[in-house]
This record gives C-alpha cells, structure tokens and sequence, in this order.
C-alpha cells in the first residue's frame, strides 16, 4: 500500500459560510424531516456512498444538508435504491475494510494519492461508460490520465480545476511593485518574489512565495519538471527519470529560492501566512476560494493569477480528486446508477460548487461556476477566477501524483528521503535526483524480474481462507 500524503486544508470555520454557500446550494429546499421524504416500497436497496467534499468540515449539519441533496434529488426519483451519504474515512481505514471484505461503502471518494491506494479495489469504469455511450470527450484533455492503469480507467475526476496562486496586491503596493501579468515566465516570478522577500516592519520574515512542494513529499514535482521539460517517470511507470536534465533544472530553480529564503514551503492549501503578510503569494488548491471569502475578505487587496509559464512550456496543476465503485459491490448496475449521477449528470456538480464554492467537474461548467461564485459571493466578482478554470480548457493541466509500477512504496520512500536531504541541503540537487533515478531504476528492475505481487481478488481470497482456517480451530 500506499502511503497517504495529503493536502486538505483546515478550513473548519467553513460553518460560518453557510448563510452564504450553502443557502445558495439550497434554494428552494426545506428543512430535512421524515415527512419531506418520499414514501417508498419495503423492498429498498440502500447504497452507502463515502463522500470528500473538499474543505467542508465533517460534521452532523452538513452531512444533513448533503443527504437532504440527494434525498430530494436522486433518492426521490428512484422506487428500489436509496443513497446513503457518509463522509470520507481514513484511506488506511477504509483499506483495510475493503481487504477484510468488512462493510465499506459501494462508491468511494478521496483525493491526492487516495486513489493509487483504492486501485486494487475499484472496479473498471470504461465498460460502463461505453454501456451507456458516455462519450470521454465530456472531460478535458488529459483529466482522465491519471485514472487509468494498463489502458482501464478506474475512476472519475471530482473537478476540473488548475491551481493557482492566491497573492497580496496591498503588499505589492506597498513595495511599488507592479502585479503579475497573467503571461508571467518563471524568471520574471523569480524576480518580483526576490523583491518582495524581507523583514516586515514588525521584524518578521517575509517570503515571496509558497513553494508547490516541500520536503518529505513529492508533491509538486512531476508538474514543475514537465513545465522545465523533464519527466518525473516515463510512460510505464517503470523508470525514474530526474536525472533529466530538464528535472534537475526544475529542482535547482526551486530549491535555491528555498535555500535563499524566498520561497517556503507550500502544499497547494493557502498558508495561513499569507493572512498576516508574512508571505505575498501562495499556491492555491481546491478549497482556497472559500480561504479567501473567508479569512481575506474586503479588508486587504488580493486577487488570483495563473502558474508563471515555466521554460518548456506553461503547466497547470491538476487536481486529482476522484470518484470510484468497489469491485465488490452485489449489485453494480445500482452502484453504477449512484455513481453516474455523481461523477457524470450535472445536478450534484452544479449543488457542489455553490456547497463549497469549490470548481466544477467538467470543463463545460467553468463559466457556470465562473457565474455561481460571482453571484454567491460579491467579493468575487472583480476577481480573476477564470485562471482557475483556462490551463484544463487548454489542456495544459497535468496531474501532480504518479506512481511507480513496481514497488511504489519502497521508490517513494527513496525518493522523499534524498528529495529531503536535497531541501537541507544536504545534497545539491544534481547529485540527489541522479541518486534518486539510480537507487529507484534499480529497484524496479529488481521487482520486475520478481513475481508479480497478488491482486485485490487473490488478498481478499487468502483473507477468507484464513478466517475460515481460524474458525475451525474453535470449532468443538
């Protein structure tokens, strides 16, 4: 398995909002009672659905506001299937449910590297999509990508949205400083985040800008070497390429603005730094609209603006929140209802992003939510919220997780170890992306002349043997 880094962001004051977010997302809705649910058959099929609503707080009332969603929606169109929305679990946890064949919901949901851990037991989607004559070309050009393994594609994109940075246009001011063009390069940002790094009046330490990855993590990394034309692996999933030269220029561009204390460490959530002014541009992630509604507000200067166009070409980082159904499920023709409604109908996408003010799941729905947030939140209409949306419309978007084919834990565990000694400076970044494609090709070669390792079926097959093997051993 996998091991789980994450990038959610602590918004848990989002509550505070829901006269503004939510009501909108409810409009024309009631209160949630028995009485206001339809009356339906004793013959009901219930499917339980594991939710990530990103930068929402998992809590009793918006559980209950979502649940409301479907039961006026989905659950009162239906006579035999009844949605049953929980939130998201620990990925370890519901793992290990899934392992165990224990009671795990029917459609999974997660993001970041939650889907590489899900894989084993997420059932193929293309056969459904072409069942139904679900064309692909309903996403953007390259959001599938990360969902597929051996040519099947085993999940859905939760939302169709670039990152982007959130920056401080007050402090710019205040600097005489002039803002970012939305065509910026990476020299021009390397030099207006050197002008803005300092101490602060208070005598605090300013930094430019967060940087999209930090130690310990790879996070980052395989959308700013593509941006520097390297690759962060081939094709396969086989061989470790950063000892690219276009890799190592990606490492050093970032790495010495870390060393020379201009950029800190950023993780694609807002730092909370850019609220005191002890950082002017920081990268921006699902959740950061609502960050800025919210902790920024009308009381500084801000606005978004686009990732600088890197020297081999301009790159957007994807988001790769997803959608997915148990291969276990009994019944996958309703497990697929459920989650086509989900992850491919409109209604739940368009009640998302008025929810969280988080992006849509279809290019398609970029000016929609352009529109919804513009009107929800007043603040956002002088903004420059199409950033978001303009790198997937262009099909500049790449996804920010990929995974080795052999190994994948061991490799991750070699990457982030000298990746960390590179940001301590411990190793210059040539010697420790050469190190990390030497140790990693090795031991992928090494596993691939191995046996292949077990399937989802074959662990949860010695799971049941073992359990039967135990219960006879107390059998009188």
């Amino acid at each position: 398995m996998l091991p789980v880094i994450k990038r959610r962001a602590a918004l848990a004051v989002l509550v505070r909002v829901a006269g503004m977010a939510v009501g909108a997302a409810l409009a024309g809705c009631g209160p949630t009672t028995a009485s206001a649910r339809p009356v339906r058959p004793a013959r009901v099929q219930i499917v339980p659905v594991q939710m990530y609503i990103v930068g929402v707080p998992q809590s009793p009332p918006v559980q209950q506001l979502i649940q409301h969603f479907f039961d006026r929606t989905f659950n009162a169109a239906q006579r035999t299937l009844r949605v049953i929305v929980g939130f998201q679990a620990p990925a370890t946890t519901t793992v290990t449910a899934l392992t165990a064949g224990g009671n795990a919901p029917w459609i999974l949901s997660g993001c970041c590297v939650d889907w590489p851990m899900y894989l084993p037991f997420l059932e193929r989607l293309d056969p459904f999509l072409r069942a139904d004559n679900i064309s692909e070309t309903r996403w953007g050009t390259g959001q599938l990508s990360a969902f597929r393994n051996n040519g099947a594609l085993y999940a859905l994109p939760e939302d169709a949205a670039c990152d982007v940075y959130l920056y401080r246009q007050d402090i710019l001011d205040q600097l005489g400083l002039s803002y970012p063009a939305p065509d910026w390069t990476a020299a021009e940002a390397l030099q207006l985040w050197r002008s803005c790094t300092g101490r602060t009046s208070s005598g605090a330490w300013r930094y430019g800008t967060g940087c999209p990855f930090g130690p310990g993590t790879t996070e980052g990394l395989p959308t700013v070497v593509a941006g520097f034309g390297g690759r962060f692996m081939d094709t396969a999933g086989t061989r470790c390429l950063l000892d690219e030269p276009g890799s190592i220029a990606a490492g050093r561009y970032w790495l010495h603005m870390v060393w020379d204390h201009i950029a800190t460490w950023g993780d694609g959530s807002p730092n909370p730094a850019i609220q005191t002014g002890e950082l002017v541009f920081t990268t921006a992630a699902d959740p950061t609209v609502l960050y800025a509604v919210q902790q920024l507000g009308p009381s500084v200067k801000w606005d978004f603006i686009p990732w600088p166009r890197l020297p081999a070409r301009r790159v957007g980082k994807l988001h790769d929140n997803f959608y997915g159904m148990s291969a276990t499920v009994p019944d996958k023709a309703a497990a697929w209802e459920v989650l086509r409604f989900i992850a491919i109908e409109p209604q739940w996408s368009r009640f998302y992003m008025k929810f969280g003010l988080a992006p849509p799941m279809f290019a398609s729905l970029m000016q929609e939510w352009y529109a919804v947030l513009r009107s929800t939140a007043p603040i956002l209409r002088g903004k420059h919220l199409e950033y978001w949306g303009e790198p997937t419309l262009r099909g500049e978007g790449v996804y920010d997780y990929a995974f080795f084919k052999y190994q994948p834990t061991q490799a991750l565990s070699l990457l982030q170890s000298l990746w960390t000694q590179a940001w301590n400076r411990q190793l210059p970044v040539h010697q420790a992306f050469q190190q990390a494609a030497a140790q990693i090709n090795a031991l992928q070669k090494a596993a691939a002349t191995g046996p292949p390792p077990p399937t989802a079926k074959q662990q949860m097959a010695a799971g049941r043997r073992a359990r039967a093997r135990l219960q006879t051993m107390f059998e009188p």
